[in-house]
């Protein structure tokens, strides 16, 4: 009997264990908290790499079509050509890239590259030299009827034609990374940075160049529209390499038809010679990846800033630099950050040429010719591309600076004034873009 009641308590009691358990597993006691695990921690997503871009790089933005366009451009652009392949009679290189390869295909050019233009007469100039097709004189093959010899080396450009008097100035190559952008950039952006009577009596009056109606962008006096008109120019003048159009007058930008100052009278014509090959020396096809290459370069990459080039950028524009070289102009594709207006400004006798170029904004302050008048070079990619200025003269940045005169000659002399760290700082920045 005794063992009898000692089972069923045993009993009861697993029964009332039974009943806890179960009671806990259906969660019926709101007394018990219930602890959820915690989630493995999600890392912080890692910044994407800035990608690298470096000098001769396509832009980042093309299509494969346009990059594949660049590619075979860009082996026209280092092209050598030959006599029977139509280079000369008259010419100054045999590739694009021999004035245009510093620090690779598409950059600068060596002091020993400068190339010489001439025009001759009075106003309006005359720019066909006898014995020349355009203001560019060659070097090498017959140039103003005497011919070319290693003795007696470049054929020196006279003072007098005809009893008219000769003008002439040196040139040094552009540096042709990112400027496809510029065709991006609308009259109206250029134009709204215009002062050309400088009506706000701030000395600087820079104003628009054009070729014709279309304002210009490229070229030592912004003489360009845009870069087919700069690549047939170059091609004739430099090389003797001639072309049928592209687009033309169709590819202007913005406005209507522009002039092509060097090779041709209308952007519409043939360039032709009489070197014995067969007009055009180059095709429709090779001129139009070759105005690809020059189009499609991507911009220079800016150096990640150290202290001191943070300081030089605050102080560059307090000494007024920014006046001339505005840090971003707005574009189709967004700021195109080059350090210019595009704009040509009068520097002072000091860099004045002889020869003048283009249709300049009319102003009641500047002439109607551009010898002092220069476009506003842009500074980025600056510390790759020595020497600096329209000919070449200043082997470095501080040279530049310091050459400035004329609309640039108050932030000369404010750069002057500052103490020697500080313009230590503005040439560590202008280093960095």
């Amino acid at each position: 009997m005794n063992r009898l009641i000692n089972r069923i308590s045993v009993i009861a009691f697993l029964a009332s264990i039974a009943l806890v358990t179960t009671s806990c597993g259906n969660h019926s006691n709101p007394q018990t908290p219930i602890v959820e695990p915690e989630p493995d921690p999600v890392p912080d997503p890692k910044p994407e790499p800035i990608p690298v871009v470096n000098p001769g790089d396509p832009r980042s933005d093309l299509t494969a079509d346009e990059l594949a366009a660049f590619h075979r451009g860009r082996e026209m652009f280092v092209k050598r050509f030959k006599p029977s392949e139509g280079l000369g009679p008259l010419y100054n290189a045999t590739s694009c890239s021999s004035c245009h390869s510093k620090p690779v295909p598409g950059g600068a050019s060596d002091l020993y590259r400068n190339f010489y233009v001439a025009s001759w007469g009075f106003t309006p100039f005359l720019f066909n030299l006898p014995g020349l097709p355009s203001p560019v004189v060659p070097a090498f093959g017959s140039t103003l009827n005497a011919p070319f010899s290693l003795e007696n080396g470049r054929t020196l450009i006279p003072e007098m034609i005809n009893t008219v008097p000769v003008a002439s100035d040196q040139r040094n190559g552009i540096p042709v990374f990112g400027t496809g952008l510029f065709e991006l950039i609308s009259d109206a952006t250029i134009l709204a940075n215009a002062d050309p009577d400088d009506a706000d009596n701030d000395g600087i009056s820079g104003r628009v160049n054009a070729d014709g109606a279309g304002v210009g962008r490229f070229g030592s006096k912004s003489q360009s529209n845009n870069i087919e008109l700069f690549t047939r120019a170059p091609l004739f003048n430099q090389m003797g390499i001639t072309s049928d159009p592209v687009q033309g007058s169709a590819g202007t930008i913005s406005l209507g038809h522009g002039a092509l100052m060097q090779g041709s009278s209308t952007p519409n014509a043939s360039t032709v010679d009489n070197d014995g090959v067969a007009d055009p020396e180059i095709s429709t096809q090779d001129l139009s990846d070759l105005i690809a290459f020059s189009r499609f370069l991507a911009q220079p990459q800016k150096k990640v800033f150290n202290s001191a080039a943070i300081r030089g950028e605050q102080t560059f524009a307090q000494v007024g630099c920014v006046a001339c070289h505005i840090p971003s102009l707005e574009s189709s594709k967004g700021p195109v950050e080059a350090f210019t207006d595009l704009l040509i400004h009068n520097m002072g006798p000091g860099l004045a040429g002889q020869v003048s170029f283009g249709t300049p904004q009319p102003s009641s302050i500047d002439p109607v010719t551009t010898e002092a008048e220069w476009r506003t070079a842009p500074l980025w990619g600056a510390s790759n591309v020595a020497p600096y200025l329209h000919d070449g003269r200043a082997p470095t940045l501080l040279d530049a600076i310091l050459l400035h005169g004329g609309e640039g000659a108050a932030s000369r002399t404010a750069f002057q004034a500052l103490s020697a760290t500080q313009q230590e700082d503005i040439l560590e920045f202008l280093g960095h873009l």
